[in-house]
């Protein structure tokens, strides 16, 4: 068993402020090495299972993240990566989002999440997503590692169908780059491609099962190693092959009620590598 297995195995038993697409960060031959960054999904304010606009709610989450960020501050990431479901609403993303982008003290990138663009994408939603977030996918390079941040709501249903085939286009050219960087890649979005296992059916919680296959192939010819993601709203560590799929807990409701908080991400390889939890 190597060390990837053991983590995998233990885990299942127990530029400031918004980084830009395409920002540069180096190149696969002079940085490469170990990469940290802060996985935090899901913040999700206001997210509750009554019906009725909860104030309370929302302001309680909001200070729960805001308390997550203080920590990612101290800790000094070289990455924070947010996946998705930046609020239950997407007519909240501008009401916070701008201020809480600029406490950040290390740059950040965010995967958009369903409730930000809509189970379908719609461009009402994802004009509001992109004027606060600069873009919905985008890829950059990180101590020699490629981070390439994707909008899963693109796999489904959209009135955005030239955008949709733009991003179908882009990713399969940045997945062809990404093989320049000899594994040392990282996929994030908010959708997993499977939530329990890989041939499971079409359920809310992963990609559409025609064409997953096929993803998950080209993300590991590519030399995807992690697949970092949300929206389920638990914990989790599942492999396919040797890519390896990690979902954080959230700062908004975990349904394996486990506490609030964060992941830190701590990899010099596919080998060598932990995904470690912070408490909020």
């Amino acid at each position: 068993m190597d060390r990837r297995e053991f983590l995998l195995g233990s885990a299942l038993a127990a530029l400031p402020a918004f980084a830009k697409s395409g920002a540069p960060y180096g190149s696969p031959e002079s940085h490469a090495g170990r990469i940290r960054i802060a996985h935090l999904t899901d913040p999700q304010f206001g997210f509750d299972w009554t019906p009725q606009d909860n104030e309370a709610k929302y302001a309680a989450d909001l200070a729960r993240f805001e308390s997550a960020v203080a920590r990612v501050n101290d800790i000094k990431p070289d990455l924070v990566l947010i996946t998705g479901d930046m609020t239950h609403k997407a007519e909240d993303l501008a009401r916070d989002w701008p201020r809480l982008l600029g406490m950040f003290k290390v740059p950040v990138v965010v995967a958009p999440g369903n409730h930000d663009m809509g189970q379908m994408v719609s461009k009402e939603n994802r004009d509001r997503y992109l004027s606060v977030f600069g873009s919905d996918y985008q890829s950059l390079d990180v101590k020699g590692w490629r981070v390439i941040v994707g909008n899963t709501q693109f796999w489904y249903k959209t009135e955005l169908v030239d955008e949709q085939l733009k991003y179908e286009e882009w990713l399969k050219a940045e997945l062809e780059k990404a093989k320049l960087y000899g594994g040392r890649v990282i996929l994030a979005g908010h959708i997993p491609p499977f939530a329990h296992a890989f041939d499971e059916g079409n359920s809310y919680e992963n990609y559409p099962k025609e064409g997953r296959e096929a993803r998950l192939l080209a993300y590991r010819n590519a030399g995807v190693k992690f697949y970092i993601c949300g929206h389920t709203h638990r914990m989790s560590m599942h492999g396919y092959k040797d890519l390896v799929i990690l979902n954080a807990e959230t700062t908004s409701l975990n349904f394996d009620r486990r506490p609030f908080g964060f992941r830190l991400f701590d990899a010099v390889d596919e080998c060598d590598w932990s995904y470690k939890f912070v408490n909020v």
